[in-house]
């Protein structure tokens, strides 16, 4: 069967995170079209279970770089030289600077894509250095575009291709209380920027009231939270449930989300949560802003807030079910026009093809 392309998608490592999420879509996707896929992570991390494999996909996974950097260097150099990609598409801001020099020598396509609004310091100097060397720069949010072309961070002029999201074939948006009590969903692993402290005490401030909140997300060792959920004393409020492969069981379960981010991208938890037709309180961040004002599917509270986010998901909670359903279904309406999966795989084959003739 014929190849179309040969496509390179290049990121830090395979983390279990949107971003990577994604990157695992479009490449099952270009494969599905008979595109020759190659996924180079530049740490030896997988946390996505087999699924690459289980995809068919072919995967390069570098070593750890202070024991192996020179080896991994020549590794990678060689891998792509052999595999002479027609586009190399690099996630995030170290594999775009990786990519863009590699691209001096080796003679591809270069579509950088950023998938955040803002840029860590660390990596300032060496993505400015670089920058011009991108074929194409795609962001997954016009909060992200705007923030690096205002800041003229990129010479060149980006765009959007909003993260693909599956819709559920059926689901049931006037679920029943389970003895009268509200559930809320959360979902993110325990990072730094998942600011989890503000919504335990968010939560302590509503204690008073019958609610749980179901976290989904890797405690990735922290002994912290369960710690702050005993001095809070919300332990009977909150439920730590752990990573799940498949979120949606427990969304399909759920009354609304709550994110309390203080920095984010485009985050698929909140994508997810939409398509489930479920409301939201997030926090006034780039990404999320963006989408609220554009859905009109929940409400946006002060990052760092407690009460603020407290006041947010009481509000919730007090609506009239038809009120609360109406802004559950405009979520899925606005995940249905502008993040379908077909839509968006659709951009990104259209984009390569651009690109490569």
């Amino acid at each position: 069967m014929k190849v179309n392309k040969r496509v390179i998608l290049m990121t830090p490592s395979m983390s279990k995170g949107g971003a990577e999420t994604q990157l695992l879509k479009i490449a099952s996707f270009l494969q599905s079209k008979h595109h020759k896929v190659l996924i180079i992570s530049l740490k030896p991390i997988d946390e996505f279970n087999g699924d690459i494999r289980k995809a068919g996909l072919e995967a390069l996974f570098l070593r750890n770089w202070s024991r192996y950097p020179f080896s991994n260097i020549k590794l990678l150099y060689g891998t792509i030289k052999k595999f002479r990609p027609d586009v190399v598409i690099a996630f995030m801001f170290i594999a775009i600077i990786f990519a863009r020099l590699l691209k001096l020598r080796l003679k591809f396509k270069l579509i950088s894509t950023i998938r955040i609004s803002v840029i860590p310091k660390k990596w300032y100097m060496p993505f400015k250095l670089t920058d011009g060397l991108d074929d194409a720069v795609v962001y997954n949010s016009f909060a992200s575009m705007t923030n690096f072309e205002k800041q003229k961070l990129v010479s060149k002029r980006g765009i959007v291709i909003h993260n693909g999201i599956s819709l559920p074939e059926q689901i049931r948006i006037d679920r029943e209380f389970v003895n009268g009590s509200f559930k809320w969903i959360c979902i993110g692993h325990f990072r730094w920027n998942k600011d989890y402290l503000t919504l335990f005490k968010a939560i302590a401030l509503l204690k008073h009231k019958k609610f749980t909140v179901d976290i989904i997300g890797d405690l990735n060792g922290e002994l912290w939270p369960k710690k702050t959920i005993e001095e809070l004393n919300i332990q009977d409020h909150v439920n730590i449930i752990g990573f799940k492969k498949e979120a949606h069981s427990f969304l399909a379960q759920s009354d609304a989300f709550v994110l309390s981010s203080f920095s984010e991208g485009m985050p698929n938890a909140i994508l997810e949560a939409m398509a489930y037709a479920r409301p939201t309180v997030v926090t006034d961040i780039d990404g999320n802003h963006e989408l609220m004002e554009t859905a009109q599917c929940g409400l946006l509270c002060e990052k760092q807030n407690e009460h603020d986010m407290a006041s947010n998901m009481l509000k919730i909670m007090n609506m009239p079910i038809s009120e609360r359903l109406a802004l559950g279904v405009k979520g899925q309406q606005h995940i249905k026009s502008k993040f379908s999966e077909e839509k968006v795989m659709g951009e990104w084959m259209q984009l390569i093809n651009r690109l490569a003739g």
